[in-house]
C-alpha cells in the first residue's frame, strides 16, 4: 500500500471534502493497519494524536525542554525518589520547570507531559493510581495505555511505519518516543547516530547524542530518528524490538 493508492480511493476523496488532507491520510493508515473498525473513529484518533505531536514539537523541542534524565520504571519497584518531577506533577505537589534543567523525568513521562500540555490529560488520578495502586502490573498497564495495539516497525513499508502522534517503543519501556510523521533518507555520518536519516521521533534521552551517561544527566528533548536510536543501542548491545501504536490518551485523562 502506498500513499498514492490511499489518496486515489473514494473514501479518501470524500473525507477530504470536510477534513484536512493530513488528518485524512493519517486516519486511513490507522484504519488500514487495523487499529480502528471505522474511518470516523480513525479520524478522531488521528486528529487527537497529531495535536499532541504538534504540541510536543512546539513546547518541548522548539522551546527546548531541558531536564535531568532518570531511568524508566515503576516508582515502588525502582526506588525512584519522589522528587521525580513527573510524580510531583501528577500528585499536585508543585510546579515543574521544563526549561532550566531542574526537573527530573524519564522518556515516557516526557511523552505524557506533551499530552498534558495539549490538554488531552486534565485529571491525573488514573496516572497516579498506576504509580500507587498496582506497582506489579505497572509496566504492562502503562504499555497498554501508551500503545494500544503493537505494530512491528519496518522502515520500508508505509503501514509498518509510525504516523504522526504514534508512540514508539524500544523493548517496551526501555525507551519511549513520539513520532513526528516525518521520514527522511540518506547516509548516516560515521559515528553520528544523532544525525541519522530515517523515521523522525521526539525523544527525551541523553542518547544518541551522548555516548555515556547515567541517572541525573541533563538532556534536552530533541528530534532524532528510530534508526539513529537503534544504531546507538546496537553499539551498546541493547538489542530489542521496535514497536509502535496509537496512544489511548482517553484512558489516562
Amino acid at each position: 500500500m502506498t500513499r498514492a493508492q490511499i489518496q486515489n480511493t473514494d473514501e479518501y476523496q470524500k473525507l477530504c471534502q470536510s477534513n484536512g488532507e493530513g488528518h485524512v491520510l493519517t486516519a486511513c493508515i490507522l484504519f488500514l493497519r487495523g487499529d480502528f473498525r471505522s474511518l470516523d473513529d480513525a479520524l478522531a484518533q488521528a486528529k487527537l494524536q497529531m495535536e499532541v505531536a504538534h504540541t510536543a514539537g512546539r513546547e518541548l523541542v522548539r522551546r527546548p525542554a531541558t531536564m535531568k534524565w532518570v531511568p524508566s520504571g515503576p516508582v515502588a519497584e525502582m526506588g525512584i525518589p519522589t522528587n521525580n518531577s513527573f510524580v510531583n506533577l501528577i500528585a499536585g505537589s508543585g510546579d515543574v520547570n521544563l526549561r532550566d534543567g531542574s526537573a527530573a523525568m524519564n522518556c515516557w513521562e516526557a511523552v505524557i507531559v506533551a499530552a498534558i500540555l495539549n490538554g488531552s490529560i486534565v485529571n491525573p488520578d488514573k496516572l497516579r493510581s498506576l504509580y500507587d495502586d498496582s506497582p506489579r502490573g505497572f509496566t504492562t498497564t502503562l504499555v497498554q495505555r501508551l500503545r494500544t495495539q503493537a505494530h512491528s516497525y519496518n522502515q520500508g513499508r508505509l503501514l509498518s511505519r509510525p504516523v504522526m502522534g504514534d508512540v514508539v517503543m524500544f523493548s517496551k519501556l526501555d525507551h519511549v518516543v513520539l513520532a513526528t510523521g516525518k521520514h527522511t533518507v540518506g547516509p548516516t555520518p560515521p559515528g553520528r547516530p544523532d544525525q541519522a536519516a530515517g523515521t523522525h521521533v521526539i525523544s527525551f534521552w541523553p542518547a544518541p547524542e551522548h555516548r555515556d551517561f547515567g541517572p541525573g544527566t541533563v538532556a534536552t528533548v530533541n528530534e532524532f530518528t528510530v534508526e539513529g536510536i537503534c544504531t546507538w543501542m546496537e553499539e551498546k548491545r541493547m538489542h530489542g524490538e521496535v514497536t509502535f501504536g496509537c496512544p489511548d490518551w482517553g484512558a489516562l485523562k
